[in-house]
């Protein structure tokens, strides 16, 4: 009876042992980042570096000379046709004022002789009437038998020849013209030519924009140049890889990150896609962004540029780390009741930190770098994080 007892008594105790061997714990929830899926406005930008690409324009003195004067400095801005430095100029000013002198005294000796003529003509216009009015009296003494016609011939003559000295005035007066035309043109262009030497020793701007050299000093002869930046021609210039070239395209929308200014990036646009341009074995595809404002950056400044190729407004994103891709298909992890749930889902589009979906209503939790053992209905403690969201 005694042995009896003692096996029930093991096989008791083997059968709960087995028992216990195949039977499940209980499952803990697992614990896992979460995030909500969210709907917004979907960009996807592609980048590259760069820098700030200006338009230089290199200004020399027309005419050698010592320097008299530097009104600007480097980095000062000026704005167009302004002087920013001159060469000694006693003689070219003392050249200009003779030619003025002379140009001057010329005129006023035309106005004399023109009033002369004028007083001249005046006087025989007068006399040409009181000769006239003579004139008609004798005809008509003549004709009542009261005047020879002697008489009559000497006031035709008189006034004849009144006729004739207007006319030679008349001839006079244009000759006179013609020749002070010659004068006045030859006098004309001297003026002009002293006023292009007087202009030649100063070194006028030829358009706004600001100094970035100016090697001139005064006491000193005029050698080199001055190096204008024009104003609004600094834009920012980067190199995209090649394959992003079927991408990028004139309008599109922009930012620019400027060395040191990272935290203050200024809107641009795409102003032109160059041809692609190779080098060995590497390649990039030139852009040009739009001018920046006046006064941010410098130029050769480095810079980094984002180009916003891709935007889909009211899409719902997730995290890129949420998806599974398994054998052509898109998938989450989705968080229903507190258990993991897989979810197909078709990827729109996506970018360095979050994806475009369809198949997934805004608000959904889902699962951010699921376990690679994560089966369906596991149960999960979700630590959600705020998102920001990146391009």
């Amino acid at each position: 009876m005694k042995k009896v007892v003692f096996w029930l008594f093991i096989a008791a105790l083997v059968a709960a042992t087995a028992y216990g061997l195949v039977r499940k714990p209980g499952q803990r929830p697992l614990p896992v980042f979460a995030a909500r899926a969210k709907k917004t406005t979907f960009v996807r930008e592609v980048s590259a570096d760069g820098y700030l690409k200006a338009e230089r324009i290199r200004l020399a003195f027309p005419a050698s000379g010592r320097v008299a004067e530097v009104k600007k400095h480097p980095g000062d801005r000026v704005k167009r046709d302004e002087v920013i430095a001159r060469l000694e100029d006693a003689e070219a000013r003392r050249r200009l004022a003779l030619a003025e002198a002379r140009l001057e005294s010329f005129e006023a000796e035309q106005r004399a002789a023109a009033a002369d003529r004028e007083a001249r003509a005046q006087a025989l216009r007068e006399k040409h009437k009181e000769l006239a009015e003579k004139l008609a009296l004798v005809r008509a003494l003549f004709e009542a038998g009261a005047a020879s016609r002697a008489e009559l011939r000497a006031a035709e003559d008189a006034l004849a020849e009144n006729a004739r000295a207007l006319e030679a005035l008349k001839l006079e007066a244009e000759r006179a013209r013609a020749r002070a035309a010659s004068r006045r043109a030859e006098l004309r262009a001297a003026l002009a030519e002293a006023k292009e030497a007087l202009a030649k020793t100063r070194l006028r701007t030829p358009v706004a924009g600001v100094l970035e050299a100016l090697p001139f000093h005064p006491g000193e002869l005029a050698h080199g140049e001055a190096v204008l930046v024009v104003e609004g021609s600094v834009r920012p210039y980067a190199r995209f890889p090649e394959g992003e070239a079927g991408e990028l395209r004139e309008g599109l929308p922009a930012r620019v990150e400027l060395a040191g200014q990272e935290e203050k990036p200024l809107p641009s646009r795409v102003a032109r896609v160059l041809p692609p341009v190779r080098q060995g074995e590497s390649a990039w595809v030139p852009v040009e962004l739009s001018p920046l404002p006046a006064g941010q950056g410098a130029p050769d400044l480095s810079l980094t540029a984002y180009v916003e190729v891709e935007r889909i407004e009211d899409a719902v994103v997730v995290p890129l780390e949420a998806l599974i891709e398994e054998g052509g298909k898109t998938y989450v992890w989705t968080i229903e009741g507190g258990k993991a749930h897989r979810v197909a889902v078709k990827k729109r589009a996506q970018n360095l930190t979050q994806a475009a979906i369809e198949g997934l209503a805004p608000g959904t939790p889902v699962v951010r770098l699921p376990p690679e053992k994560l089966t369906e209905g596991t149960p999960l403690l979700p630590t959600f994080e705020d998102e920001d969201g990146g391009r």
